[in-house]
């Protein structure tokens, strides 16, 4: 039995001292393997992470520019809605001057509003409602071919037109009870006035 244990002390240390070896040799390769990769990663470093670097800068300087355009873009538009707001709000304030001159207008209805322009509908007419072309039963009596009066492919631009019956005032006729006439209803003063 003796000469058994002694077996397999052997055994054991003989295994503990391979396992040892390949131990401290992959110990080694993994060094020498990082010492590689790191001196790879130095050489393509410089080639690489500096032009990356400037790449990133040039774009962030780009984009800080657009902001900054973007900024200033956004402030000129809003000083022109501004702008614009104050232009109606006058145009609306001399047309409600107008209207409270005029002994047509019952400026003082639940329903009034002025006629500013922009507020009613002012698309352009279709050329064909606009200059509508007459039929004629009979052909022309001219020998020659006809010309036509524009090009193929070229039309008259469009010019703004109200549509038939846009320029008719909104409201129902004032009855002559007092002389006078108009296009807004009139609303009665409350009675002891």
């Amino acid at each position: 039995m003796t000469l058994f244990i002694i077996l397999v002390v052997i055994v054991v240390v003989v295994v503990g001292g391979a396992a040892l070896v390949v131990r401290s040799r992959n110990r080694e390769a993994n060094i020498a393997r990082a010492d590689e990769l790191r001196a790879t990663a130095a050489s393509t470093a410089q080639t690489t992470i500096a032009p990356a670097q400037e790449r990133a800068a040039v774009a962030e300087e780009r984009a800080e520019e657009a902001r900054e355009v973007a900024d200033r873009a956004e402030a000129e538009a809003e000083q022109a809605r501004l702008e614009a707001s104050r232009v109606e709000a006058e145009h609306e304030a001399r047309v409600r001057d107008a209207d409270r001159l005029d002994p047509r207008v019952d400026h003082r209805a639940d329903d009034y509003e002025p006629q500013v322009a922009g507020t009613v509908d002012q698309q352009p007419t279709p050329p064909a409602e606009a200059d509508p072309v007459p039929e004629t039963d009979h052909a022309p009596e001219t020998a020659g071919p006809v010309e036509p009066a524009e090009p193929a492919g070229e039309q008259k631009p469009l010019l703004p037109r109200r549509t038939p019956g846009s320029n008719d005032m909104p409201g129902k006729p004032i009855e002559p009870s007092d002389g006078g006439g108009g296009w807004f209803t009139r609303k009665e003063p409350p009675a002891g006035q």
